[in-house]
């Protein structure tokens, strides 16, 4: 009758003043050598102490990540050729150029398996440099699909795989007074190599530009071929 009192009066002060889900399928049950010298103690009436482990701390640690944010540099080189025409005929000039790039962007996973991430929305601000003297900047939205799920290479430390990006966007140059921007689209695809959250990347792109020329009548055109070598760093978070 003793232990009987003695066990509900201790499950009265466990429930009045202990934290709820003090024991779960984790506790630990005393062990058969405390519990020889409980029913002992109580045999013999005398107190004893037993010490009550509490349950692990379990930390819940999730291996999903959510992308912040995406930076990159690239430095591209290339040639393009620009045609002015009019109603009487046309003429051409080819030069070589070389473009300085910086991507700012995120991930999504739009359409894909989910928390996977491999449609990336950016801004594209990049430098141009002709050979023959004339330099125009260029900014675009663009839309990159970096296929991990048909990765060309996989190991536990990285990655290759391609990818395909398609932009829209404007480009201006000053020539003598005047200052005249074109509609800027460019397509490519790329190789990446992807190891911990930076990515180095190979690219070859295709790039047109219809300038707005500052003489009705005449349509000024350039298209060109580019080969990019860059680097991207995604900031992760996790949940």
């Amino acid at each position: 009758m003793k232990l009987l009192l003695a066990f509900m009066s201790l499950a009265l002060v466990l429930e009045l003043y202990a934290a709820d889900n003090i024991w779960s399928q984790d506790t630990k049950a005393v062990s058969e050598q405390e519990e020889q010298a409980a029913m002992r103690a109580y045999g013999k009436d005398r107190n004893i102490s037993i010490t009550f482990d509490d349950d692990p701390v379990v930390k819940d640690v999730s291996d999903i990540e959510d992308n912040l944010l995406v930076v990159g540099l690239l430095l591209g080189y290339g040639s393009s050729s620009e045609t002015v025409s009019n109603t009487t005929g046309s003429y051409s000039i080819d030069h070589s150029l070389s473009n300085f790039r910086v991507i700012i962007g995120k991930d999504f996973t739009f359409w894909h398996e989910e928390y996977t991430e491999p449609t990336r929305i950016y801004l594209a601000l990049s430098y141009t440099a002709l050979s023959t003297g004339v330099n125009y900047n260029s900014w675009g939205i663009g839309i990159k699909e970096s296929m991990r799920y048909w990765s060309l290479y996989d190991t536990k430390n990285y990655t290759i795989y391609p990818t395909l990006f398609y932009e829209v966007g404007d480009s201006s140059l000053t020539r003598g007074d005047q200052s005249i921007s074109g509609l800027t689209s460019e397509f490519g695809a790329s190789i990446v190599y992807e190891r911990s959250y930076f990515e180095y990347e190979f690219a070859v792109a295709y790039n047109s530009i219809s300038w707005d020329h500052p003489v009705d009548g005449i349509k000024d055109e350039s298209t060109g071929f580019k080969a990019y070598l860059g680097v991207n760093y995604r900031w992760m978070y996790d949940d």
